[in-house]
């Protein structure tokens, strides 16, 4: 485990990236329409799908990637390493979200690939922090599923 604790924090931020920057330059102008008074907006659906479609190539290509030889006692440790992290930045994004704003901006690009999870429990009327702070824990488990199951040792 002491070896591949960073495994999930940096395959997940790589991809977070990834996402965001195909989501800003590409993939978001098919979520653009133009409403019936001639204003341009982002359809929240097409954006929800976007962010499903980009979310399952993440899980996809690292659990079968990158995550298939790992015990899921290592995947579990590599990811809670991740969901402490951004716990911690995700409590430092909301403390000084008026000061660090370019931070914030980083912060988010760095946690984009399970976005869809807080857009979900948003769109199911919680909270923006709330549904934030689902995406900041539930997402790196899944690469659990992926996971050798754990060889005991007598």
């Amino acid at each position: 485990m002491k070896k591949s604790w960073w495994k999930v924090p940096v395959y997940c931020m790589a991809a977070s990236w990834v996402c965001f920057q195909m989501e800003v330059h590409f993939l978001g102008k098919w979520t653009i329409v133009t409403l019936p008074d001639g204003s341009i907006s982002s359809d929240n659906a097409r954006w929800l799908i976007l962010s499903a479609v980009l979310f399952l190539a993440v899980v996809c290509i690292g659990g079968f990637f990158f995550f298939r030889s790992m015990t899921r006692k290592e995947i579990f440790f590599s990811s809670s390493v991740l969901v402490a992290l951004n716990i911690a930045l995700g409590i430092f994004t909301y403390l000084t979200q008026r000061t660090f704003t370019s931070f914030t901006m980083f912060w988010i690009e760095l946690s984009e690939w399970g976005s869809v999870f807080s857009q979900i429990a948003f769109h199911l009327g919680l909270n923006e922090w709330l549904s934030a702070a689902i995406a900041w824990v539930l997402p790196p488990y899944i690469f659990l599923l992926f996971g050798k199951k754990d060889i005991p040792t007598d």
